[in-house]
C-alpha cells in the first residue's frame, strides 16, 4: 500500500485525524489568502500610481509646447486635484483635454459640484462642463479630479513658480512609499499566527500520530515509508486549503476593496493577484506545511519508543533570563548609534533580536509560574495546572506564539501614532488658523491682489487680500537671517507672528542685528541668476521684540525689493461660512496655484495617522482571530493527547469541574503571559524610537488593546480545553 493511500485510509477510519486534517485545510485556507492579498498591495499601490500618473502634470513647458500645472485644492475635508492645462491637449492614459473655458470633472467631484452651493465648490471651474472622467484614470474611485482648460499662454508666466514635483505627485509617491513596506511588514506579522494556526491544527492528534509512527516504524516499515505516509496525510490537507485559499479570495476582494487608503478605497482590479503570484504561492504554501510536518516526525523517527511512550522532554533553564539582559543591551547600543548618525539598520537588528528572545524566554516564564502553582496551590485544580505547565512549558507557550509578534508590532504601532498624530496638527505654525494663502508669480503679485479683493467683494466677503514675500536679512559681518516683507498689520491678521506696529515702519527682529548696512534678498529666486541685494534705507527703525520667531520687515520700509518669483497671498475669512468661498475666489484668480491653509496641510498628515491607525486596528483583529483559533485547537489538541491521564483521573473519582478549573487555567495562562510580555516589550521600544527621533510622548488607553486580545485568546482557548473534556468524559475510555 502506497503512502497515499495509507493517508487516505487514516483519514477515512480515523475521525480525530480527519478533524485535525479539516482545521489545517482551513488554517492553510486562512494564511493562503493572507499571502496573495498582502502580497497583491505593493502592485494595487503601483496601478493606482501609473494609472493617474497624468495628473502630475509638468511643472513648465511640456515637450507638446503646452502647460500642465497641477495643483491641491480643498473643500470640506476632501482634496481636490486640479490640473489646469494650456496648449495640451491630452491622451495616452490621460483624458483628451478640454477647450479653452471648459472644465472636466470626475463623477465624485460633478456630483459634489451639483450638492453644494455654486460659490462654495461650482463656480471654481468654468461654467461649461465637457463631460466627466472615466473611472479608469482615476487613482480611486472617490478621487475629486478637475480638468481646467485656458487659452494658450495664459498659464506661461504661472510656470515660473512652478515647483520640480506636484503635491499631487509627492502625496502619491508618499502612499506607495508607505504602503509597499506596510503590506511587507503585515506579512511579515501575519504570516506567524498563519504557520501557528497551521501548525496547531496539524498537531490536533500529535500524540496519536506519533504513537502510530512508533508503530509503524517498529513493526517494520522504513523511516522514509513513515515520513512519506505523514507528508502525504498533511499534503492533501494542504493542497485542499490551498485551492481552497485561491477561491476564497474572488469574493475577500471585495471587503478588502472598501477599506480606505490615502483618501480613498480601491478599484477590484487593483487588488487582483497576478499569474505569477498565484503559482508562487499555490506551490509554496503546501510545500511548507508539508516541510514542517516532516520535520516534526525528527522525534518520533529517531526514537520510536520515546515517542510510544511519551517520554518527557526537556525544561527551559534559568539561563534564557540572561537574553533580557543582551537583547536591552543591544537596543541601547542601537540607539545610541542611531543619535550619532548611524543608519535606521542599527535599530532594526536588535528589534529582530527583541521579536526572537520571546521564543526563548516565553517557555521559561510559563514553566516558572506552573512551579509557583505547584509550591503555592490553594486547590487541586491549581496544582493540577502547575504540573501540566511544568511538564510541558514549550507546548503550553507554543499555541500563543503566534500573536506575540503581531501584539509586539500593534504596541509599537499604538504608542507611536498619538505622537505622529500630534505632529501632523503641529504643521503650519507660520500662518494664523483659518488664512487661506496661494503662491502667485511675483510679477503678477499686485494685480492678482487687486482681482482677488474684487472676487471676495463680490462674494460678498469682507475681507482683503495680503501679500508677503520670504527674504534672507544679511548684516556687514555677513551673517543671515531669515523673515518675511509684509505690511505690518497684515503680519499681525495672516500670520502667527505678532509684530507691535507702533511707530514708523521698520523692521521687527527677536534677535538683535546691526541698525545699519543691511540689505535684503528674496528667498524664493529665478533660476536665471541673482538679483542684487536691496539695501535697507538708512535710519529704519528696528526693534528688538523677543515674542517672534521669525524678523518681521515693514513692506513701506523696503519699497524698491525686486527679483522675487513668488508672493504668497493670504486671505483670513471672517466666518467659517466664508472659508469656501474665499477659496472659490482664489482658484479663479490664480489658477494652477495650490491653495492652502493649515486645515488642509494637516489634513495629508492626519489621513497617514489614520491609515496606519485603522491597518493597526485590522492587523490586531486578523492576528486576535488566528491567535485564538490556534490557541483553541493546541488547547483541544492537548486534552485530547492526555485522554488517558485525564480518563483515569475521573476513574479515580476526580470531579469534572477540577479538571475543568485546571484546563481553563493552564490555557489560560501562556496566552497572558505572551500577550503582557510582548505588550511590555512593545511599548519600551516604540518609547525608545520615539525618543532617539525627538518626537513627544503621550500613551493612551489604547495601548491597552493587545492585553486585550490577550484576554480573548485566553477565553478562547479556556473554552475550547472544557468543551473537548466534557466530550472525553461523555465517550467510553476503552474507546481509546
Amino acid at each position: 500500500m502506497n503512502p497515499v493511500q495509507l493517508a487516505l485510509r487514516v483519514l477515512r477510519h480515523d475521525s480525530r485525524t480527519r478533524t485535525s486534517a479539516i482545521l489545517t485545510a482551513l488554517g492553510v485556507m486562512v494564511a493562503t489568502a493572507l499571502v496573495l492579498i498582502l502580497t497583491a498591495l505593493p502592485h494595487a499601490a503601483h496601478a493606482r500610481t501609473e494609472r493617474s500618473s497624468w495628473q502630475y502634470g509638468h511643472p513648465g513647458v511640456s515637450d507638446t509646447g503646452g502647460v500642465e500645472l497641477a495643483s491641491q485644492d480643498y473643500v470640506r475635508g476632501e482634496f481636490i486635484t486640479r490640473l489646469d492645462v494650456s496648449g495640451a491637449t491630452g491622451g495616452g492614459n490621460a483624458p483628451e483635454y478640454p477647450a479653452p473655458g471648459e472644465v472636466l470633472l470626475s463623477p465624485a467631484l460633478a456630483q459634489k459640484a451639483g450638492e453644494l452651493p455654486d460659490n462654495a465648490l461650482a463656480d471654481r471651474f468654468p461654467e461649461r462642463i465637457a463631460g466627466t472622467i472615466d473611472p479608469q484614470q482615476l487613482r480611486y474611485p472617490e478621487q475629486l479630479v478637475a480638468i481646467v482648460g485656458h487659452p494658450k499662454g495664459a498659464l506661461d508666466e504661472a510656470t515660473a513658480i512652478a515647483h520640480g514635483a506636484s503635491l499631487v505627485e509627492v502625496e502619491a509617491s508618499s502612499e506607495d512609499w508607505l504602503l509597499q513596506p506596510m503590506a511587507w511588514f503585515g506579512l511579515f506579522v501575519l504570516a506567524a499566527p498563519s504557520l501557528v494556526l497551521v501548525a496547531s491544527a496539524s498537531r490536533l492528534t500529535a500524540a496519536r500520530r506519533e504513537r502510530r509512527m512508533a508503530s509503524l516504524q517498529m513493526a517494520g516499515a522504513t523511516p522514509s515509508q513513515v515520513v512519506s505516509t505523514v507528508a502525504a496525510e498533511t499534503g492533501l490537507a494542504a493542497v485542499a486549503g490551498t485551492v481552497a485559499g485561491l477561491l476564497f479570495i474572488w469574493p475577500l476582494r471585495y471587503l478588502i476593496a472598501m477599506i480606505p487608503w490615502g483618501n480613498g478605497t480601491w478599484f477590484l482590479s487593483d487588488i487582483t493577484p497576478s499569474a505569477s503570484a498565484m503559482l508562487g504561492v499555490a506551490i509554496g504554501v503546501p510545500a511548507l506545511v508539508v516541510a514542517s510536518s516532516v520535520l516534526g516526525t525528527r522525534r518520533a523517527v529517531r526514537s520510536p519508543l520515546s515517542a510510544a511512550t511519551q517520554q518527557q522532554r526537556s525544561r527551559p533553564k534559568a539561563w534564557r533570563l540572561l537574553i533580557i539582559a543582551v537583547v536591552a543591551g543591544l537596543f541601547v547600543f542601537g540607539m545610541t548609534k542611531y543619535d550619532e548618525g548611524a543608519g535606521f539598520l542599527v535599530l532594526v537588528v536588535p528589534i529582530a533580536a527583541i521579536i526572537w528572545s520571546f521564543s526563548l524566554i516565553g517557555p521559561w516564564i510559563t514553566a516558572t509560574i506552573g512551579r509557583l502553582f505547584s509550591k503555592l496551590w490553594r486547590r487541586p485544580s491549581v496544582l493540577l495546572a502547575g504540573r501540566r505547565l511544568i511538564s510541558d512549558p514549550k507546548g503550553a507557550y507554543r499555541s500563543t506564539s503566534g500573536m506575540v509578534l503581531a501584539v509586539f508590532i500593534g504596541s509599537i504601532a499604538l504608542t507611536a501614532l498619538p505622537a505622529m498624530t500630534a505632529s501632523a496638527k503641529s504643521l503650519g505654525s507660520t500662518d494664523k488658523a483659518g488664512v487661506i494663502l496661494a503662491d502667485v508669480p511675483g510679477s503678477q503679485a499686485p494685480e492678482l491682489r487687486q482681482r482677488l479683493d474684487a472676487e471676495l467683494a463680490q462674494q460678498g466677503v469682507q475681507a482683503t487680500a495680503a501679500g508677503y514675500e520670504q527674504v534672507s536679512i544679511e548684516g556687514p559681518g555677513g551673517a543671515v537671517t531669515n523673515g518675511l516683507l509684509i505690511d505690518c498689520q497684515a503680519a499681525r491678521e495672516v500670520t502667527s507672528y505678532q509684530p507691535s506696529c507702533a511707530g514708523p515702519p521698520g523692521i521687527h527682529t527677536p534677535i538683535d542685528v546691526p541698525k545699519s548696512d543691511l540689505t535684503v534678498t528674496p528667498a524664493i529666486l529665478a533660476s536665471n541668476g541673482e538679483p542684487p541685494a536691496t539695501p535697507v534705507p538708512q535710519g529704519t527703525p528696528v526693534s528688538h521684540e523677543p515674542n517672534l520667531q521669525t524678523v518681521i520687515i515693514d513692506r513701506s520700509a523696503v519699497p524698491a525689493l525686486a527679483g522675487s518669483t513668488q508672493t504668497t497671498l493670504s486671505v483670513l475669512p471672517p466666518t467659517e461660512a466664508d472659508r469656501a468661498k474665499v477659496r472659490t475666489a482664489m482658484a479663479r484668480v490664480a489658477p494652477g496655484a495650490d491653495i492652502e491653509s493649515i486645515e488642509s496641510r494637516n489634513v495629508a498628515g492626519q489621513v497617514m495617522t489614520g491609515d496606519l491607525h485603522r491597518i493597526t486596528v485590522i492587523g490586531l483583529s486578523i492576528a486576535s482571530v488566528l491567535a485564538a483559533g490556534s490557541a483553541a485547537i493546541t488547547a483541544a489538541g492537548s486534552v485530547i493527547d492526555r485522554r488517558r491521564t485525564l480518563g483515569a483521573l475521573v476513574a479515580a473519582g476526580t470531579q469534572s469541574k477540577v479538571l475543568v478549573r485546571a484546563l481553563h487555567t493552564e490555557a489560560a495562562l501562556p496566552a497572558l503571559v505572551a500577550a503582557g510580555m510582548a505588550t511590555a516589550a512593545g511599548a519600551g521600544v516604540s518609547l525608545g524610537l520615539l525618543n532617539v527621533m525627538g518626537q513627544s510622548t503621550t500613551l493612551t488607553l489604547s495601548i491597552l488593546a493587545p492585553i486585550v486580545l490577550g484576554l480573548l485568546v485566553a477565553a478562547l482557548a479556556a473554552a475550547a480545553s472544557g468543551l473537548m473534556l466534557r466530550k472525553i468524559i461523555a465517550e467510553p475510555l476503552a474507546d481509546e
